[in-house]
Parts: structure tokens; C-alpha cells; sequence
């Protein structure tokens, strides 16, 4: 008798089996194809080589961290900014030692970009939180080595609004962002030689946060989705210096910021739509680890 539910070994013909039934369409049993082996999901979808080799190196075991680790490099890739990335750090794990992990290039080196946590840091799942008086992290990416004058971008996800410098370099040439950078400024410095910074009334300044310079004469500052300030700035060279996360790096640590760290980015520059799309994608991946702002 063919059933059209079976439970036991599954007569050939069931349409769900509870066994070994041969023509089962689900079969609870020794399928790889339909069971979580591998580098295969319940569904036949294969991981992302670079998702994965992230996972492997970061020691990631939670399935929905390397779910969002996977959703987030599809979804770089399929709107082509995967490729202009120099460095993604998408602070996940909970530790240090998960949230140092540079996703573009998941080896354990300087010159891979892992970062180098230095002075207060507490790091939960919800991002990494400096103290807001030394601590700071070097990313030991120097824009001069590895950036382009014209094409270039930084980016943070905030979860709590502070003062300072979200991340950035100023030796000789400057290159960072502050939102909210004393109380009464918001400046966006991408590669350039001069200080603009408009006179706001600052209030919340969570989210994303993009710098980005295309051309020459002009850089911006995007919150979230939105273009928030351009800046009419030419661009005049490329720092030596590494760039820090949490403070400038002039000659050293200066202007911390005490703000939560959920993911950040340095890369080539962000077209409008760019910067909007990876906004998407980086507020997917919050949603998914439960610690959107």
C-alpha cells in the first residue's frame, strides 16, 4: 500500500518518509544533498568560498552568524561592490578575537588588514565599544600603500551616539569621518589637504556612516541611505599613516570616539547608489544578528 505520509521505512512510493523509502521525496535519512553537510544548506545552497573561508579562520559556529556572513558577501557581490573592498570588518563572534578578522582577506598578518585592538575595548554581540579615553584599533591598512587620491571610501556602523572620530588617518594627508566630532561639528575628510566642517546642532548618530570621494573636487558623507553633507574639499594626496577605528591616527590616537562599533569598510569610492546599496546590505546583516539601529 502506498501512504501518502509514512511512518517507518517508507514504502518506495511515499510521498514523506521517515527512513530509507527510496523514491521519498523528503527523506529524513543518508541524503547529503537535503541535509545540513558540508558546505550545503537544507536546501542545496552552497556557501560562498570567501564567506567561508572567513567562518573557517574567525572559528564562527553559530549558523546564524555564518548565515549573515554568507548573505552579506552574496549580496556585496551581486551589486559589484564587493570588488572596490579593501578591508570588511563585520565584528561578529562576540570577542576580540572573532571581531578582529578582516572578511576580505581572513589571514592572520598585518598585511592582511586584522585589526590590532589597543587600550579599553568590551566586546559583546552586539559589536565592539571602546572606552572612549585609549582605546582604538589599528587596521595597519596605510592608504598611501593601497588607496587611490580619487576613488576612496571609509565606513562605520555606529550603535550608540558619541563624539570623535569614527576612523580615519591624519599624519599628512586627512582621511576620516566624524559625525559628530565635538559637540558642534560633522567633518568628512577623504585624501585632502583642507578642514571643512559645517556648524550643526547634533542630535542621534547612529547607523552607517560612508565617506566617499569619486572625483577630485568633491567628497560626501552619507548616513545610512542618505546623502547627509558634501564637502567641496579637493583631494591633494594620500596619508602614510594606518588608519584607526575609534580615533584619528595623528602621530598616534587622538579625538576617540566611545561609540559601539558593529561593522566598518575601507575601500575605493562609493558612487550615491553604491553607498545606498551598502547601506541595504550592511542593515540586512544587522536585522539578522538582531542588533539593528
Amino acid at each position: 500500500m502506498a501512504n501518502s505520509n509514512g511512518w517507518g521505512d517508507g514504502a518506495a512510493n511515499n510521498a514523506i518518509g521517515w527512513g530509507q523509502g527510496a523514491n521519498n521525496a523528503i527523506a529524513w535519512g543518508d541524503s547529503h544533498a537535503k541535509s545540513w553537510a558540508g558546505a550545503t544548506d537544507i536546501v542545496g545552497i552552497t556557501t560562498d568560498p570567501d564567506a567561508q573561508a572567513f567562518i573557517t579562520a574567525a572559528a564562527i559556529t553559530d549558523p546564524t552568524q555564518q548565515l549573515a556572513i554568507d548573505n552579506l558577501v552574496k549580496g556585496l557581490k551581486s551589486d559589484n561592490i564587493w570588488t572596490k573592498m579593501k578591508a570588511i570588518y563585520p565584528f561578529v563572534g562576540g570577542t576580540a578575537s572573532t571581531h578582529k578578522w578582516n572578511l576580505k582577506d581572513p589571514r592572520d598578518l598585518d598585511a592582511a588588514f586584522r585589526l590590532v585592538f589597543n587600550g579599553g575595548w568590551t566586546h559583546s554581540s552586539n559589536g565592539a565599544t571602546p572606552n572612549g579615553t585609549n582605546g582604538y584599533a589599528d587596521t595597519k591598512l596605510v592608504p598611501s600603500s593601497v588607496l587611490t587620491q580619487d576613488s576612496t571610501h571609509i565606513s562605520s556602523y555606529i550603535r550608540n551616539s558619541s563624539q570623535g572620530v569614527l576612523l580615519g588617518t591624519d599624519i599628512n594627508k586627512r582621511l576620516w569621518i566624524a559625525p559628530n566630532f565635538n559637540g558642534t561639528q560633522k567633518y568628512v575628510e577623504i585624501n585632502s589637504g583642507t578642514v571643512t566642517a559645517p556648524s550643526i546642532t547634533i542630535s542621534n548618530n547612529t547607523g552607517l556612516w560612508i565617506g566617499s570621494r569619486i572625483t577630485n573636487a568633491q567628497s560626501k558623507l552619507y548616513n545610512n541611505s542618505s546623502l547627509n553633507y558634501a564637502a567641496t574639499s579637493p583631494s591633494s594626496g594620500l596619508d602614510s599613516a594606518s588608519i584607526f577605528i575609534s580615533a584619528r591616527n595623528v602621530i598616534g590616537p587622538s579625538n576617540y570616539s566611545s561609540s559601539q562599533t558593529a561593522f566598518a569598510t575601507i575601500g575605493d569610492g562609493l558612487t550615491d547608489t553604491e553607498a545606498a546599496n551598502l547601506y541595504t546590505r550592511v542593515q540586512a546583516y544587522q536585522t539578522s544578528l538582531l542588533r539593528q539601529v
